[in-house]
């Protein structure tokens, strides 16, 4: 047997880092994989292909519980077929959930049944091992690992009481259903406004010159905003792609704020920036930050006060639409104005 301690190698894939806060995908799966078994030297046997299938589910922010139903077909060399199917329960460790990259540590128990021409046998099953994971798409993500399976034999028919093989794996994860989204953050109430007693009667004065009407619904809806309102400024093609650079109307409509809070002088804003779901979490908390930053940078430079604005970049974290359309991921990507 090329490895005689099953202990040490479970202590190996249990071996853990600081767990990275990464959102979970909380949906069933569908996990088919490729292996390739070398096997032990004592099965007097080549080294063969086969397959698994797993169903899984993450159940906290680290571990994901998966069913798994495994075959490696190996050649004797006596001559024949030497049959492994194993089913058994899998539990995946993660170090981090980042989309980009996710390494896990894995570790199971099941049984084996095993057969070779006239001899078959069932007995218990073990494996540990590494892999990792990374996300494709919304529903699908590459995975693979490499993994010590040890399996013992009740009886004499094999002529040895146990045996370990090194397996290496190579598959998809298929996420089965649409994906959760959170539920909208509640907005604080209005804070009441204190009744006033009437003021003393006063000579009427001449009427104000009317002002212009206001040509875009951001601004009408931004010139009627209370305190916890808010405006969704920008949206979608509002920026140049994947940068920070305002297009023209996107400075249409920033005109026409700067004129609501010139004239709502009354008011506060925090600006603040939210992405879709494409590229890295890091990538898009920095491109939210910086879109936020280019809103606040040109009201500054066109008279509104510095201490009326704050900005803030939510990444990806608060989708207001389904990222799984291209027309959701568009409203996704967009800056507000949340009045104080």
């Amino acid at each position: 047997m090329r490895i005689k301690t099953l202990p040490a190698l479970i202590a190996l894939g249990l071996t853990s880092a600081a767990l990275q806060a990464h959102a979970m995908d909380d949906r069933l799966y569908l996990a088919p994989s490729l292996n390739y078994t070398f096997a032990d030297d004592d099965r007097n046997a080549d080294d063969g292909w086969g397959g698994s299938l797993a169903l899984g589910k993450p159940v906290s922010p680290a571990w994901n519980l998966e069913l798994a139903l495994s075959r490696s077909a190996l050649d004797r060399d006596a001559g024949g077929d030497y049959d492994l199917w194993g089913l058994g329960v899998d539990g995946l460790y993660f170090f981090n959930r980042n989309a980009s990259f996710a390494p896990y540590g894995v570790v199971g128990l099941g049984a084996m049944y095993t057969e070779i021409p006239g001899q078959d046998d069932t007995g218990l099953m073990a494996n540990a091992g590494l892999g990792f994971m990374k996300q494709l798409t919304d529903n699908v993500a590459l995975r693979a690992d490499a993994r010590y399976r040890w399996d013992d034999n009740s009886t004499d028919a094999f002529n040895k009481s146990s045996f370990g093989d090194w397996l290496v794996n190579v598959g998809v994860n298929i996420a089965l259903g649409r994906k959760a989204q959170p539920a909208p953050q509640p907005q604080p109430a209005p804070e009441p406004v204190a009744q006033l007693a009437p003021e003393p009667a006063v000579q009427p004065q001449p009427a104000p010159e009317a002002s212009p009407a206001l040509k875009t619904p951001q601004a009408n809806e931004l010139n009627g905003a209370q305190s916890g309102d808010v405006v969704v400024i920008l949206e979608g093609v509002n920026f140049e792609f994947d940068s920070a650079a305002l297009r023209p109307s996107a400075v249409e409509i920033l005109d026409e704020a700067v004129t609501v809070l010139k004239r709502r002088n009354d008011i506060k804003v925090d600006i603040v920036g939210h992405t879709c779901n494409i590229g890295t979490d890091e990538y898009n908390q920095g491109l939210s930050e910086r879109r936020a930053q280019a809103v606040y940078d040109y009201l500054v430079s066109h008279g509104i006060a510095a201490e009326r604005l704050t900005t803030r970049g939510m990444g990806e974290t608060q989708p207001a639409h389904s990222n799984d359309t291209r027309e959701g991921r568009a409203k996704n990507r967009r800056v507000e104005m949340q009045v104080k």
